[in-house]
């Protein structure tokens, strides 16, 4: 059964350690997401006296400088420390602030900044545990393997989010799970990526062991990304796409 499984993936014998494990993280991805998504926007929309005319874009914002500040940071790190120990870094940081969007509510006095918080920390957490999962399959893959396998490790994703989508009006509706309990789902799950990736980086993310070495990889200076016309095709590419894609989902 796991020959045929594989098999489907077009992943080859040696490689199923690494796969296995990318798969496992690519679901706990998407239900991480998915459910941290549905609790901190239904919490932050369903708040009376809160105005989605007026108070959702400046969240919105908030939000996306946030995703910035994260991001930038991240990259600034990313050339200082090994990426095994930058990526568990961020991960704990981000199992830390699901904690406090969990357990966090009776240690503030304003409810409505908690719930904002929440909600604008969806971007950061989005572009953290992606940078995390893409930066080890890009390090333990070469540009050949990554090709054929790029449309496989993430199935998880499209999966947990399929499920979790279908199943949690489901369960709210039937008072099975309320919203706040969907932070629990979250912090299990944020907690289980961050044990996989430890696993993952032990084994295939050591010296010697990726694809590429560390020293290998170079980053773009501010010329080189403004003269590399691939480079700034991709990020016309995304920047359309997320934005297009912001603005269906609040409209």
């Amino acid at each position: 059964m796991l020959t045929r499984f594989w098999k489907m993936l077009d992943v080859e014998p040696k490689e199923t350690g690494q796969v296995g494990l990318l798969l496992i993280m690519s679901f706990l991805m998407g239900l991480f997401l998915a459910t941290v998504a549905v609790a901190s926007q239904s919490l932050l929309l369903g708040l009376q006296g809160f105005s989605e005319q007026n108070d959702l874009p400046k969240v919105i914002l908030f939000s996306g400088l946030l995703g910035i500040v994260f991001t930038v940071l991240y990259n600034f790190l990313q050339g200082r420390m090994p990426f095994r120990y930058l990526a568990i870094f961020n991960l704990i940081i981000l199992v830390a602030l699901t904690a406090f969007m969990k357990f966090g509510q009776s240690y503030v006095t304003d409810i409505k900044d908690f719930y904002t918080l929440g909600f604008a920390l969806l971007l950061p957490f989005t572009f953290i545990i992606q940078l995390v999962f893409w930066g080890a399959f890009g390090r333990m893959f070469n540009v050949r393997d990554g090709k054929r396998l790029i449309g496989s490790v993430d199935v998880g994703t499209d999966i947990a989010s399929i499920i979790s989508f279908f199943s949690i009006p489901i369960l709210l509706a039937s008072n099975l799970l309320d919203v706040e309990s969907l932070y629990t789902v979250g912090l299990f799950s944020i907690i289980g990526y961050l044990i996989c990736f430890v696993i993952l980086s032990a084994r295939y993310l050591g010296e010697g062991k990726m694809a590429q070495a560390e020293s290998e990889i170079k980053k773009l200076s501010i010329g080189q990304f403004l003269t590399n016309r691939y480079v700034l095709l991709m990020a016309a590419f995304i920047t359309v796409s997320l934005t297009a894609l912001r603005f269906v989902d609040y409209s």
